[in-house]
């Protein structure tokens, strides 16, 4: 795929759906939302001031993962943030919390400024370079500028640095001159170190000393402060700010020209554009572009240190200087970059395999089970490491897990030893206290012992090595047990429908509240547990999503946090379980639109879309903070259970069975083997192509549209009736057919039904 230039940029970016409409607002209600406005207040209160209360202002964040920032609408830095330490509180502070990241922070006005006549745009159009790259647009009379904003990777350095990368071009019919100055107005915060900044003015002109204003005894040194730019009617000219926050300049990576900029931006796209590739969708692009946006808000959620080791994550991308790390929210995201960036989950892992199991348990419950062990305090976070690790080596082979292996057997060899002993009597399931910071409401908690189910089985199946001789064996029991008690003890009929429930009683009284802020369920098919159509997880979301859920909100549609205050309100991860609702193609189209009406500007989501009482369905708000948490979520859950596909590298299969609303799609690049493949639907046609060096095993299915009959089945026009499958899904049927394919070879599944 080529590198988008400024020339060709823009083409890229007025084709994009994402942008403002002339009057500076959002430009389609049903796609995007600016209900807390566009604009970021000067002296807007800080989170860690007022909290949950906030009504976040309009952000795009960048992020290298070592350096994060949050850009206003004009593409301005607001705030920058980076990881320079981090701190054990495992047993110091609240349940859901086991480390604290050490910051250094600053917030203000940093940035490139370009006017005109005296006059700057105030109405700029925000667009994105394949989904990834910010790109704001703006006029002032006849002078147009282009703003491509990011913070550079170029392979793997990351520095700490960003790039404003600006394309000027005289639209008019008459010269202009153009004034450029650097905006620092920088404070700190209390709490963190302070984040120091400097800012270098370049631009590419080979006379660029008789064209821009600069200390004349310096001709060679970039311009730090103002300057000024003469255009001829009809010309363009490339010019940059780089802001380095760096505090230590020995190893400083430098940007001396405008050509230094530009290759930072090709080499920065060709490390975005990862393992995920990119999907197309002719008839409604919008959700091509946010399952990028998604996997981006979810890396972009997380930090490294300088050495690379992973300091924490953010509750999402919106750059803020609170220490506090969500273990569960951690995992999540991480579970994004099992597919989109495995190189960068890998210290993630280690990440939760270090800290993933306290000593003790501490603080609300525990205090009403004083002995309840480490392990007990959160079952869901002690399995969080094992598991993403059993995923990365399903999807990206064995070789792909490159993790520290003391503290990862270690965890591993500990966690076994949990598992096995405190294995449950038979009938029973293992109690803990917490999901993250939430109780886990009743003795068993479902999602919770979903997640001892994936741990007791990955590491029975895939990490034996780690483990003493009889306990894969044991492991292996306990993961069988699991699913029988889960079964007896967690499935129940409740309004005529049989359904998992939340969780259930020793003495066989079930919960009867959805908590929003619980996934497990919601994954339960991406973790292997239950398949992607079972009806008792449809039927738990139907529930869950009524008036027989006492959490549920009729108004907004979702389901609500309920902590006793009117700004909590609801919260994401319910909007995220919504979609196990769709038994039908219809309905998956009515789930993915309650996500689209509460999706950002910049595809974000937002962790409390709606207040607690809110009356109002279309007022959206920007609470809590960015969700990294639903944005690794939903990308797992559209390739797996949307998208159809399950990969193993080793036993080099693959299988790709989408269900889906679309007509048609294609998805290239989604990285398998060394190598990528490409599928795609068109109609009745499933397209496959294998781009590695090896033979696949390839399962390509295709649904049936509900009441009609199959005809016939080829495959690149052969006749494969008699060794197709069929199979029951959802509302009807799906024909399934196994081939190898070989390295460079495309094939077709084709059925004809009436």
């Amino acid at each position: 795929m080529p590198v988008p230039t400024p020339e060709t940029q823009e083409t890229t970016a007025d084709i994009s759906l994402m942008g403002y409409d002339r009057k500076g607002a959002a430009r389609n209600r049903t796609s995007l939302f600016a209900a807390a406005g566009l604009e970021w207040p000067d002296g807007m209160v800080m989170e860690c001031d007022l909290g949950r209360f906030t009504d976040y202002p309009f952000s795009v964040d960048v992020s290298n993962n070592r350096l994060l920032a949050a850009l206003d609408r004009s593409g301005q830095v607001r705030r920058a943030v980076t990881a320079v330490g981090l701190d054990d509180v495992r047993g110091k502070t609240i349940p859901g919390v086991y480390v604290y990241k050490k910051m250094a922070f600053c917030q203000g006005h940093m940035g490139l400024q370009v006017s005109c006549h005296g006059r700057r745009s105030q109405s700029p159009a925000l667009s994105f370079i394949d989904d990834l790259i910010p790109v704001f647009d703006a006029s002032i009379d006849g002078l147009h500028s282009r703003t491509t904003v990011f913070v550079p990777q170029q392979g793997g350095r990351r520095p700490l640095s960003m790039i404003q990368l600006c394309r000027l071009t005289n639209k008019g019919s008459g010269p202009v001159d153009v004034d450029l100055s650097t905006l620092t107005s920088v404070q700190g915060k209390d709490g963190t170190a302070p984040l120091p900044l400097s800012v270098n003015l370049l631009d590419d002109h080979p006379k660029s000393q008789d064209r821009i204003d600069r200390d004349a005894s310096k001709p060679d040194i970039p311009l730090q402060g103002t300057g000024r730019i003469h255009l001829e009617a009809g010309e363009s000219q490339d010019v940059a700010a780089v802001l380095d926050f760096s505090e230590d300049r020995r190893n400083l990576t430098t940007y001396a020209s405008v050509q230094d900029c530009r290759k930072a931006l090709e080499e920065t796209l060709t490390v975005r554009r990862n393992h995920l590739g990119r999907m197309t969708i002719p008839e409604d692009p919008w959700y091509g572009e946010l399952v990028t946006r998604s996997a981006e808000l979810a890396r972009q959620s997380l930090l490294l240190l300088d050495d690379g080791r992973a300091a924490g994550s953010f509750w999402g991308s919106n750059a803020n200087p609170l220490p506090d790390v969500w273990t569960r929210d951690f995992g999540y995201c991480a579970m994004g970059l099992v597919d989109s960036n495995p190189d960068l989950a890998n210290p993630m892992i280690e990440f939760l395999a270090q800290y993933g199991i306290p000593e003790q348990a501490w603080e609300r419950e525990a205090r009403m089970h004083p002995d309840a062990s480490g392990f007990e305090h959160s079952l869901g976070n002690s399995c969080l490491a094992v598991i993403l690790a059993s995923m990365l080596t399903h999807r990206h082979g064995a070789k792909a897990l490159q993790v520290n292996q003391a503290v990862f057997s270690d965890y591993v060899r500990r966690l076994a030893s949990d598992l096995i002993a405190k294995r449950p009597a038979p009938g029973r399931l293992y109690e803990t206290l917490y999901i993250s910071d939430g109780p886990s409401r009743g003795d068993y908690h479902t999602g919770s012992n979903i997640l001892a189910w994936k741990a007791a089985k990955a590491m029975a199946e895939d990490f034996t090595d780690l483990l003493d001789e009889d306990q894969a064996e044991q492991l292996d029991d306990i993961a069988d047990q699991l699913r029988r008690s889960l079964n007896d003890e967690c499935v129940q009929t409740i309004d005529g429908m049989p359904m998992y429930v939340e969780g259930a009683n020793e003495d066989g009284t079930i919960i009867g509240v959805h908590d929003g802020e619980e996934s497990d369920l919601t994954l339960a098919s991406v973790y292997g547990f239950a398949s992607r159509d079972d009806e008792r997880i449809r039927n738990h979301a139907i529930w869950a999503h009524s008036t027989s859920d006492p959490y549920y909100a009729p108004v907004t549609g979702g389901i609500d946090f309920w902590d006793f205050d009117d700004s909590n309100g609801i919260t994401y991860p319910g909007h995220i379980h919504g979609l196990c609702r769709a038994n039908t193609r219809e309905e998956l189209n009515r789930s993915l639109l309650e996500l689209r009406k509460t999706t950002d500007l910049d595809g974000s989501f937002w962790w409390w879309p709606f207040e607690h009482a809110e009356q109002d369905p279309t007022r959206v708000k920007r609470g809590l903070g960015k969700c990294g948490w639903c944005a690794g979520e939903f990308v797992s859950f559209f390739l797996h259970d949307i998208m159809g596909i399950e990969r193993d590298q080793d036993t080099r299969s693959i299988k790709v069975a989408p269900y889906t609303p679309w007509g048609s799609f294609t998805w290239e690049g989604l990285a398998f083997c060394g190598g990528t493949i490409d599928f795609g639907q068109d109609g009745n046609t499933l397209h496959f192509t294998n781009r590695t060096d090896e033979t696949l095993h390839v399962s390509l299915q295709i649904a049936m549209q509900p009441n009609t009959m199959l005809e016939d089945v080829t495959l690149n026009g052969e006749s494969r009736r008699y060794q197709a499958s069929v199979l029951h899904l959802h509302d009807g049927s799906a024909v399934r057919v196994e081939e190898k394919v070989a390295p460079g070879t495309s094939i077709n599944l084709q059925i004809r039904t009436r």
